[in-house]
């Protein structure tokens, strides 16, 4: 198990693990949540932030507001950890409800590339409450090796909106373990905003596969 898994690592709690919530009131709300065998998601940490413990979120439905409870835990609590779920899971196990109407859409971002799936889709997967609704868009993680294949992603992402009138957010997995959002990387902006689990700092948009392509 890695001392500290990447940002959107889903992590399940032993039994008796000694989590604390951000805000102690919702302490009994997330008691419920761990208590039906769900997981909570890896948050980004501050760069400066002295607390060792792991940093989590929880992401409630639309019907609770859409909160974000946070947590901390210590490592050695961890009972298990997974990457984010497959796009091939989210397609093998059709979601209903307003997701049902993006079985084409998703379809076709899987022939784009291979992605993991975050948020609102995700979280209706392993819950089985309602996240998505008419106006959702779908959050995505891709791992990207050059620059070459970040540019002919976010191509073909452009040319997906358009195709199917619905919106497709995420991040670009960098090789150094970083991730920009391809949005921001598609723009003209010089410098993008690459987020790691221990922080966030800006970089130039040309540095981000610089060494990669050098050592190759």
């Amino acid at each position: 198990m890695p001392d500290r898994p990447a940002r959107h690592t889903l992590v399940w709690l032993s039994a008796h693990a000694d989590w604390r919530a951000d805000v102690a009131a919702q302490d009994p709300r997330l008691a419920q949540w761990f208590a039906q065998g769900w997981p909570a998601v890896v948050a980004r940490r501050a760069a400066d932030d002295p607390d060792p413990r792991l940093r989590l979120g929880v992401p409630l439905p639309p019907a609770e507001g859409k909160q974000r409870l946070g947590l901390r835990v210590p490592m050695t609590d961890v009972h298990k950890v997974q990457e984010p779920v497959s796009m091939q899971t989210l397609l093998e196990q059709p979601l209903a409800g307003a997701a049902a109407a993006w079985s084409l859409p998703l379809q076709a971002l899987h022939a784009i590339a291979p992605a993991r799936v975050f948020g609102a889709f995700a979280w209706q997967l392993l819950t089985g409450l309602d996240y998505v609704h008419p106006r959702s868009d779908i959050d995505l993680l891709w791992r990207i090796e050059d620059r070459d294949n970040a540019d002919h992603l976010v191509a073909r992402l452009h040319a997906w909106e358009g195709t199917f009138a619905r919106r497709v957010d995420g991040e670009l997995c960098l090789p150094d373990g970083g991730a920009v959002n391809w949005r921001e990387y598609a723009s003209d902006a010089r410098q993008v905003l690459v987020k790691r689990v221990d922080g966030a700092m800006l970089a130039h948009r040309d540095d981000l596969f610089h060494r990669v392509e050098v050592s190759a």
